[in-house]
C-alpha cells in the first residue's frame, strides 16, 4: 500500500485477520508476529518507518528490518515508543506487541558477563563490540555485516611530545544490502592513557551516536549515524576522529581489520620538532601474532610517511617508528 504525505489514514489499514496472524500475537515469537502483521498491513518497512516518525518517534530501518528477521528487538526506552506507535499504526490491542517481548536480555559485553548467543551473523545495530587490545594505539572501525569499506585513509599526528595527539579516518563505505545506517569505530591508545583522554568527533557524513569506554583501559567505541539508510550498492562518505587529550609516548600506530578494504593508505605526520630516526612498515595476522617487519620507510621532508595498501583483508598493518 503507498504512504502519502498527507494525515495518518488509520481507516486504510486493515486489522490482521489471517489466521497465522492471530496465532502469533498469541504465542509468538515476536519477530514473526511483526513479521505477519506488517504484511498483512500492506506497508512498506520504509512506509511504516515514515508514519512512525510523523507521531515524533526515531527509528532506523535496519532496526526495524532486524527486528522482523529476529536478529535483534527493540528494547532500549525509544525503541519501546516505536513499538507502541506501530501496535497504533496497525490498529493492534494495546501491548499487542510488546507482550511478546518478555524480560530485556542481560547486557554488559564491556563488563564481559555472560549472555544469551546471538543468532549465526546476527551482529547487534546498536551495541558496540570491543576487539581485545592489541597492545598499543590501534583504530578499527567494525561495520555492520552488510557494509564494506570501498576505501579508506588514517592521518596519524605525532606531536613534539612523540604522543600520537589525533587521529583523522576518512573512508568511502559501500552497502551490500538494503537499511545500513551506521558503524561502530574503535580505539585503543597506548597503556596509561585515561579512558577519558580520547574524545570522538564526527566531521562529515556522519554524527556521534552512543559513545562506550572501558572503565581502565584507554579503550572507546562510538557509534557513527549516518543521515540516511543506503541502499544496497550505494556508497557514503564518513570522516570521524579521535583526539587525545593526554597522550604518552608512542612507538606506532595499527589499523585492526575486521572486514576486508578495497583500498587502504595510513599517513603519519611527524611533528618537526620530534622527526624520528627510523619508520618502518610492519603486519600481524592477527592478536597475539608475531610482527614481522616488511620494510624501511622514508619520511619525506615535511616529515610524514605513508604506506598504502589494496585488497587488505583482515589482520593489521600499521608504521612503526624510533
Amino acid at each position: 500500500m503507498a504512504d502519502g504525505n498527507g494525515p495518518i489514514a488509520r481507516a486504510r489499514l486493515p486489522e490482521p485477520v489471517s489466521e497465522e496472524t492471530r496465532s502469533l500475537l498469541s504465542t509468538g515469537p515476536f519477530h514473526e508476529a511483526l513479521r505477519a502483521v506488517v504484511e498483512d498491513s500492506g506497508l512498506t518497512l520504509e512506509g511504516l518507518q515514515r508514519r512512525i516518525d510523523r507521531r515524533g518517534v526515531r527509528v532506523s530501518l535496519t532496526a526495524l528490518s532486524y527486528w522482523r528477521q529476529g536478529r535483534s528487538r527493540p528494547e532500549r526506552p525509544e525503541s519501546l515508543r516505536a513499538l507502541c506507535a506501530i501496535e497504533e499504526i496497525l490498529r493492534l490491542p494495546d501491548g499487542a506487541l510488546r507482550s511478546l517481548l518478555g524480560p530485556p536480555r542481560p547486557r554488559g559485553r564491556w563488563a564481559r558477563r555472560a549472555e544469551p548467543p546471538s543468532p549465526p551473523g546476527a551482529p547487534a545495530p546498536c551495541a558496540p563490540i570491543v576487539p581485545e587490545p592489541y597492545g598499543a594505539s590501534y583504530e578499527s572501525a567494525l561495520f555492520e555485516s552488510s557494509l564494506r569499506a570501498f576505501c579508506q585513509m588514517d592521518t596519524v599526528r605525532v606531536g613534539a611530545d612523540q604522543a600520537i595527539r589525533r587521529l583523522g579516518t576518512r573512508m568511502v563505505l559501500r552497502a551490500l544490502d538494503d537499511g545500513p545506517d551506521r558503524c561502530t569505530a574503535v580505539y585503543s591508545g597506548e597503556p596509561g592513557v585515561p579512558p577519558a583522554a580520547i574524545r570522538p568527533l564526527a566531521v562529515e557524513g556522519c554524527t556521534v551516536g552512543r559513545v562506550r569506554r572501558h572503565p581502565r583501559e584507554p579503550l572507546v567505541a562510538v557509534e557513527l549515524l549516518f543521515d540516511r539508510a543506503l541502499r544496497a550498492g550505494q556508497t557514503h562518505l564518513v570522516e570521524y576522529a579521535f583526539a587525545i587529550t593526554d597522550a604518552t609516548v608512542s612507538r606506532d600506530f595499527r589499523r585492526a581489520f575486521r572486514y576486508p578494504a578495497q583500498t587502504y593508505v595510513l599517513d603519519v605526520r611527524f611533528d618537526p620538532d620530534a622527526l624520528p630516526a627510523r619508520c618502518f612498515r610492519f603486519s600481524q595476522s592477527g592478536p597475539g601474532a608475531p610482527e614481522v617487519v616488511e620494510g624501511e620507510l622514508d619520511p619525506a621532508p615535511c616529515g610524514s610517511v605513508h604506506i598504502a595498501e589494496q585488497g587488505m583483508g583482515g589482520g593489521v598493518l600499521g608504521i612503526g617508528w624510533h
